[in-house]
């Protein structure tokens, strides 16, 4: 009865620690301009570099600064270009396109493992 409890205590602890890229949280986030959930998707802090602004800051700031681009391009479409599954080492990166007000922005999201699942470590937004 142990073995059958560890066992099945084994496989909910693999199937959470298998977490995958959040497409869907990334995809809402872009389209709704909730840069509260994009930058959630960090740790401690993200590199950023969008269009007049690069470096690294902490959550906070960076998701005022990327609420200000959402001010200044609002309610765009945004399309996945690229998709990467997870490697081994819990790394991964996305990339799509933003389109608002006749504007396209790459939209770079590159992740990093984390202690459960992956981490947003680097957010790169730049005019195509």
């Amino acid at each position: 009865m142990n073995a059958i409890y560890n066992l099945f205590a084994g496989l909910l602890i693999a199937i959470g620690l298998s977490s995958d890229i959040p497409y869907t949280v990334i995809q809402k986030g872009m389209e709704s301009n909730d840069s509260h959930s994009i930058i959630s998707l960090g740790k401690d802090k993200i590199v950023l570099q969008l269009p007049g602004t690069e470096g690294a800051f902490p959550l906070a700031q960076a998701e005022m600064i990327l609420t200000s681009f959402f001010q200044k391009y609002p309610k765009g479409t945004f399309v996945f270009r690229y998709k990467s599954s997870k490697s081994i080492d819990g790394n991964g990166t996305t990339i799509g396109s933003y389109i608002c007000k006749g504007n396209s922005f790459r939209s770079t999201f590159q992740f990093r493992s984390g202690k459960y699942e992956p981490r947003l470590e680097s957010l790169s937004i730049v005019k195509e």
